[in-house]
């Protein structure tokens, strides 16, 4: 019986370097806003949304046809009081929030026109209060995006739980996996991004393709992924290729820089990871797979 593959990719557009996730001198970061702009554009991004804590930060000194700064904060869910609890990603956001909970922060969010992304799902940190479980995550309704590296979280286990959810929540309601840098500090920058294919260099498109999720997450490693002749493409720097489906199972492993694997119809969907000699990463967002009627 024939089958169908979803693909993340299958838009128009090429694709851009983007940073969800940095800190300035607003809160805790090391640098003013408009000198981390600068670093980051001279390091290849065109994309860069700043996400403070509690506090909106907006530098558009930058902005023209090639590079785009956007406002973003990340906030606290109030868990079991405000300041503690896990955080989450308002980007795009225009304003600050004036509501508590997650679903609650999540439709504002969204009402306003922003993207949101649950930050550091095995954060340790607040107290021990700051981590996402798997049944919250798959409970939560209107976001976009998880973080699966960020490397002051538990990256291996960001990862486990992005696939359960993803299993849990099904094709109708998918989460996109991101890498962030999470910067505060110069050993930060880079460490951590996103490759998201859009047509444009605007707000509108940029936003339209994190909740498409047109996006490949990497700390490293270049990987383009894609669908042709009834099989899910992988083309990439990186050293191995893996090919996994909703039950966390390999169906393919193979080297690079080029594999193919031909879905059977019973993945579930089907996520490629790719690693470097240095252990580095590439992840492609999930290709849901159906079989024709």
């Amino acid at each position: 019986m024939p089958t169908r593959i979803a693909d993340p990719y299958a838009v128009p557009g090429r694709y851009r370097k983007a940073q969800l996730h940095c800190h300035t001198t607003n809160s805790d970061g090391a640098y003013a806003p408009r000198g981390l702009l600068e670093r980051y554009r001279a390091a290849g991004y065109t994309f860069v949304v700043f996400t403070d804590h509690e506090r909106v930060t907006a530098c558009e000194d930058l902005n023209d046809e090639t590079f785009l700064a956007l406002p973003g904060v990340e906030t606290a869910i109030g868990r079991p009081f405000w300041p503690l609890g896990p955080h989450l990603g308002r980007l795009g956001s225009p304003g600050p929030l004036r509501v508590r909970g997650a679903q609650a922060a999540i439709d504002a969010t969204v009402a306003a026109g922003g993207v949101v992304s649950l930050h550091h799902p095995a954060w340790t940190g607040n107290l021990g209060t700051g981590a996402w479980s798997v049944a919250e995550m798959s409970a939560l309704r209107g976001y976009h995006l998880v973080e699966i590296s960020n490397h002051h979280s538990a990256s291996r286990t960001d990862v486990e739980r992005w696939a359960a959810v993803l299993a849990r929540r099904g094709p109708t309601a998918p989460v996109g996996g991101v890498a962030v840098d999470d910067l505060h500090r110069d050993r930060d920058f880079d460490t951590g991004w996103v490759l998201v294919k859009t047509a444009a260099v605007t707000p509108e498109a940029f936003l339209g393709a994190l909740r498409a999720l047109a996006v490949v997450a990497s700390t490293g490693p270049r990987a383009e992924f894609g669908s042709r002749d009834g099989a899910i493409t992988c083309v990439t720097e990186a050293r191995g290729i893996r090919f996994l489906d909703a039950g966390g199972r390999v169906r393919c492993e193979a080297s690079g820089p080029e594999a193919a694997y031909a879905p059977r119809g019973d993945e579930g969907f089907v996520r490629v990871e790719c690693a470097d000699a240095a252990g580095r990463a590439a992840w492609s967002q999930a290709f849901w797979i159906s079989r024709d009627a």
